[in-house]
């Protein structure tokens, strides 16, 4: 959400000099890895260029070499002296390889160095940002002090403005929040996103306050104002949907038991380190992060949150060559054993770096809701893995993947109507349906409403099948909050006391389904939610 650093700031950094130009170029061309060559080269022949350490790390950080950038930043750290800019970037840049500590510390830097010397424009992103990370670990007070003095700075950012409705209804002044929200969702001159996230917010309000069908007019308000901008990634999701959808109605029990086969036969990895890994998946808004948080309390497990390594980066690895130009079942079984290792000891690397600490011996519990059509892939890199799969009705999932707002992307722009979600959820929970019966591998399925009535039993039950002993620990997992950051867009939702208001939801907004209620019809019966 911030903006990009002005050309005279990035200039002060140090000379844009041709190994980055050329860096740029390939990254456009998703030349990646010739780009980081570029980029490396950048850094060792200009080692005191703050530009090429800042661009490297970045582009280090996202193809997940968190440990190379953060070693770029820390060297750009001893070299940013008192320049505000600098300290600035690299807050934003520790904040995208999950060192939220580290961001913190630059940004408070870039205000105490820059205060003087640096333009009202600057200092307003840097207490944006801080803001940011602060409403992120529900720290309103010190979140609302940054955003006071953001818009003090540049009094028209727009941004800002919605932070601040945001941080004044989670302090329980609504009125103040709803008429920011109302000026911001009516501003014309303002970008469609941030209307869009008004309206949104409005609806939100609206629906606690028990007035549906105003609730559902605002939300429809802000979904049409996302509409022009996703033609790109509904056309993306259009070809990858089907594709991920092809392998899983191809992929056969002799598969699952054939790689299962050739795992066992393989070395297991560094010796002395077992490796316990398990997907939790389904469909978002179906109770992941809830049930995530509770586990990841436990001293004998450890979380990534919706990390996207392996969709973005070790998937394609595993089977993309020249000759093969889309995964399917074939291009699976086809990958080679060297490669195979290597993918499997390249993903732990990747989420031990972003965790900033070792696994070990705990159970690593990779929750990322949309996973459940990658399945078959992450199977046949992991043939020994966990499944956990979250259940909840799925009217009330598809509701409330419509009544959140997200940034475009592959998966959130199939809920800019509650007929794409429906056909979405059927398509991955259809995928579960077929996959439940042909897996070899352990899984277990627990529903979002056992949990907030019995949270106990449930996490019992989790344990139990992750192969781990009971702690009360899991049953103050909200005391954790504060401290540990939650990737998923429910990071405020989870951290309330447990409710059951959310059961049942769709009800109050029957009438608006349509043909939907039609299509998700199998698949509540199929799971129990008749």
């Amino acid at each position: 959400m911030t903006r990009s650093s002005s050309a005279a700031a990035v200039a002060s950094l140090g000379m844009d000099v041709p190994e980055l130009q050329r860096a740029r170029a390939l990254w456009g061309a998703n030349r990646f890895d010739e780009s980081l060559q570029e980029f490396e080269k950048a850094v060792a022949k200009y080692p005191q260029n703050l530009l090429a350490l800042i661009d490297a790390s970045r582009a280090l950080g996202s193809r997940f070499e968190i440990e190379r950038a953060e070693t770029l930043l820390d060297r750009f750290q001893t070299k940013a002296g008192r320049n505000g800019q600098a300290w600035h970037l690299a807050g934003q840049s520790y904040r995208m390889i999950f060192r939220p500590a580290k961001a913190v510390e630059c940004f408070e830097r870039a205000l105490a160095f820059g205060s003087n010397a640096r333009s009202g424009h600057g200092l307003a992103d840097t207490h944006f940002e801080l803001a940011v990370l602060q409403e992120r670990r529900h720290r309103l007070e010190e979140a609302l002090g940054h955003i006071e003095s953001c818009l003090q700075a540049q009094p028209g950012y727009l941004e800002a403005t919605l932070l601040k409705a945001r941080l004044l209804r989670r302090s329980k002044q609504e009125a103040a929040a709803d008429e920011l929200l109302r000026r911001l969702a009516t501003n014309t001159a303002a970008h469609p996103v941030i209307r869009s996230q008004a309206w949104s917010e409005t609806a939100q309000a609206l629906d606690r306050a028990g007035d549906f069908d105003a609730a559902m007019a605002a939300m429809l308000e802000a979904k049409q104002l996302l509409l022009p901008l996703s033609g790109s990634a509904w056309q993306e999701t259009q070809v990858l949907v089907p594709m991920l959808r092809g392998i899983v109605d191809a992929v056969t029990r002799e598969d699952f038991e054939r790689w299962s086969r050739r795992a066992a036969e393989a070395a297991p990895g560094p010796v002395g380190v077992p490796r316990r890994l398990a997907l939790l998946t389904s469909f978002p808004r179906s109770g992941t992060t809830l049930l995530e948080q509770i586990l990841d309390s436990h001293p004998g497990l450890v979380s990534s949150d919706e990390r996207e390594a392996f969709a973005r980066d070790i998937f394609p690895a595993m089977w993309r060559t020249p000759s093969t130009p889309r995964p399917t079942v074939a291009a699976l079984e086809g990958i080679p054993a060297e490669r195979w290792a290597a993918q499997r000891e390249r993903y732990w690397r990747y989420m031990e770096a972003a965790l900033n600490q070792p696994i070990g011996e705990r159970v690593h519990l990779d929750k990322n809701p949309p996973f459940t059509l990658l399945i078959p892939a992450m199977l046949r890199l992991f043939p020994e893995m966990k499944l956990l799969i979250a259940l909840r009705d799925p009217r009330d999932v598809v509701l409330s993947c419509f009544m959140q707002a997200l940034p475009l992307n592959t998966t959130s722009v199939w809920y800019l109507s509650l007929d794409r979600a429906a056909a979405r959820y059927e398509a991955d929970l259809g995928a579960w349906l077929r996959l439940r019966e042909l897996l070899p591998s352990p899984w277990l399925e627990v529903r979002y409403e056992d949990t907030v009535r019995q949270l106990e039993r449930e996490a019992r039950r989790a344990l139990e099948f992750l192969g781990l002993p009971w702690d009360d620990a899991v049953l103050g997992y909200r005391d954790r909050m504060t401290t540990k950051a939650v990737a998923s867009p429910t990071y405020e939702a989870v951290a309330q006391p447990l409710y059951t208001r959310a059961i049942g939801r769709w009800k109050n907004y029957e009438k608006h389904f349509g043909p939907a209620l039609a299509r998700l019809a199998p698949l509540a019966k199929a799971f129990g939610y008749e």
